[in-house]
């Protein structure tokens, strides 16, 4: 199983590339399927598609967000609200909140993922401005589920109360158990998209001033919570055959614009993509244009390997290195938890939890060389 990630900034084509990167991961003989967050690949398609996947030609299936209907975690949220006595239409505010609004999206995709029918998933998670705010908002839902439901003793007292709550009881039990599943879901989604081996993260990124600024905030901020970035994509240069005086300026522009960008993401590679004539509409022009993209490479490689974080001993003091490669130190700031640390970057906060055996080393500190934060936890 191989899964792309494309998000970018708007006007981009991360539909368009998203789509075209599913038909190409077809080419060998798989199934793959273009999975939306929301709306943008019915018409890169120009097929009527739904939150189910669709048919969309040969081995290829698509399927978009934004069309209402089912949300696991909006439904579960309602349970608990009811089940508490609480106003059960705060689910839908708690549900809209930054990054919340895809999570029941997400737990589609982890469910079609362990489906085992496809062999590639691309998914178009549209706008980096909503799309960062997918990593926390996942660590956070897990989190938070993680402690509602953390493991609790059973006491010979359970029996009686569950004959003396009756309807309550049982009512309690049902949603504790739906909450544990969707637990667990959360946390395979997380392993998969955190997983280098099988995720990637593309971006997308259209050429001017704006890009090496956008595509290092990125790159930064999705390292932060481990999720790997392979590629970004510089897309709608000026093709080569446009020669006329009239966009000499333009060009220029985006050629310096272009050589920033590379020197500023550097070592992750940087693939160009020329403006098309038209619209890329339909499996044929998305098979063509991903030839145009990947030329010489295959769609579905895993295109760069960054360094992970890990977590370990050194001269008997516990040590967590954090792989940050285009970070600023006076952007980074450290909080020691209770459970770990919380790392600030950007305004957006990681809380990076600790074995139990390193949570006692209340001395904490702190370097940040060559890309990398160390993190050092002694008595």
């Amino acid at each position: 199983m191989r899964i792309i990630v494309f998000s970018g900034s708007g006007g981009s084509g991360v539909s368009t590339l998203a789509a075209a990167t599913a038909a190409a991961a077809t080419d060998g003989g798989g199934r793959a399927l273009a999975f939306g967050l929301g709306p943008g690949l019915g018409t890169v398609f120009g097929a009527p598609l739904g939150a189910e996947p669709t048919p969309v030609g040969g081995r290829l299936d698509a399927c978009e967000g934004g069309h209402g209907g089912a949300d696991e975690f909006r439904d579960w949220l309602e349970q608990v609200l009811g089940w508490r006595g609480m106003d059960v239409e705060l689910a839908g505010d708690l549900a809209a909140l930054p990054g919340m609004s895809h999570v029941g999206r997400l737990l589609e995709l982890e469910a079609l993922a362990a489906s085992g029918d496809y062999d590639a998933i691309t998914v178009d998670a549209g706008p980096l401005a909503q799309f960062l705010d997918l990593p926390p908002a996942l660590d956070a839902a897990a989190r938070w589920l993680d402690r509602l439901f953390a493991p609790r003793q059973a006491t010979v007292f359970d029996p009686f109360v569950r004959v003396f709550a009756g309807d309550y009881a049982s009512a309690g039990e049902d949603v504790l158990d739906r909450g544990r599943e969707l637990l667990g879901r959360l946390a395979r989604l997380r392993d998969l998209l955190t997983d280098a081996d099988t995720t990637s993260v593309r971006l997308a990124l259209s050429p001017g001033a704006a890009a090496p600024p956008l595509a290092r905030d990125a790159v930064t901020a999705l390292s932060l919570f481990s999720w790997p970035v392979d590629a970004v994509v510089v897309n709608r240069l000026l093709p080569g055959e446009v020669s006329d005086p009239f966009f000499a300026p333009i060009r220029g522009e985006q050629e310096a614009s272009a050589g920033v960008l590379v020197s500023s993401v550097a070592p992750l590679p940087v693939l160009r993509l020329a403006l098309q004539q038209s619209s890329v509409r339909g499996t044929p022009a998305l098979l063509s244009l991903a030839g145009q993209l990947y030329a010489g490479i295959g769609p579905l490689d895993v295109l760069h390997r960054g360094r992970s974080h890990s977590f370990g001993q050194e001269d008997g003091a516990f040590v967590l290195n954090l792989a940050l490669p285009l970070a600023k130190s006076e952007d980074l700031d450290l909080e020691q938890t209770e459970e770990g640390v919380a790392v600030h970057l950007n305004g957006r906060r990681c809380l990076l939890p600790l074995p139990a055996e390193a949570r006692g080393h209340d001395r904490a500190s702190w370097a940040f060389e060559d890309g990398v934060l160390k993190v050092i936890f002694e008595r």
